[in-house]
């Protein structure tokens, strides 16, 4: 069914027009969940790799190691999906072939505890010191700590070629330097992965996306807290990136 039809269909009834809104929200989470994205119907995109870059959001042990504060709320869906492996095999990839890699770290420090704005997730994480180190220019106690990058990835991503951005401190890259980075080495795609699906892989996706880039989920590359959060974050990645790819179909564009 094709969005015109909504408007003017309820489960198979013609509607009045006053009530197609509702007939349009109650649909698109299904329609957008089941369908699959044009790149994953068609053939994965072309890349010029001098203008692409693999981009992971947060790569972290409080994410991605067993005993990390956030790992739990992930653990089904990093399993389901194969998302340590299949993130490993993106970096893997991109360092092969010279592609640009970047990764955009959260970390919340001492001095973000004087935040009176913070969110309520925000909060949380701040009060049970998750991602947290004491600064950002003191090395005491953060290797290995869960703001630390997780350590199946640190050859990649410690390699000196790496774009390690400074962190972003709620979920997109509008605190931070990622987009001043990428343009500044004439970057325009972004293939995008990471922690967490809903939250800050969704912002990256949307904040990249208005600076005019070019944006590539992949959708078994992420993690999210549990099956509804993952579905709405399916939802929101075929309805705003340019395409939306299985690892696989990622490496195989990568690799053209």
């Amino acid at each position: 069914m094709n969005l015109g039809a909504i408007f003017q269909l309820n489960l198979g009834k013609v509607v009045p027009m006053k009530n197609s809104f509702v007939a349009l929200v109650i649909a698109l989470p299904l329609i957008f969940s089941n369908q699959s994205s044009l790149a994953e119907e068609n053939n994965p995109p072309m890349l010029d790799k001098a203008r692409t870059a693999v981009l992971i959001t947060d790569p972290q042990n409080d994410f991605l190691r067993e005993d990390g504060k956030l790992y739990g709320l992930l653990k089904d869906n990093l399993n389901e999906l194969g998302t340590i492996d299949n993130i490993e095999r993106l970096m893997k990839t991109a360092k092969s072939k010279g592609i640009a890699l970047a990764v955009d770290p959260l970390v919340y420090t001492q001095q973000d505890n004087a935040w009176s704005h913070a969110g309520t997730l925000q909060r949380q994480l701040l009060d049970m010191k998750a991602l947290h180190r004491t600064a950002l220019n003191d090395p005491k106690d953060f290797e290995g700590s869960g703001a630390d990058f997780f350590a199946r990835y640190k050859p990649y991503i410690h390699d000196g070629k790496t774009i390690v951005v400074a962190p972003h401190k709620m979920y997109g890259p509008e605190s931070n330097d990622l987009v001043y980075q990428l343009r500044s080495r004439g970057i325009d795609t972004v293939v995008l992965g990471g922690m967490v699906a809903n939250l800050c892989v969704d912002s990256h996706m949307r904040a990249l996306m208005e600076n005019g880039f070019k944006v590539y989920v992949v959708k078994d590359a992420v993690g999210a807290p549990g099956a509804d959060a993952y579905k709405a974050a399916l939802v929101n990645f075929n309805m705003i990136s340019n395409g939306v790819l299985t690892t696989e179909q990622a490496v195989s564009a990568l690799n053209r």
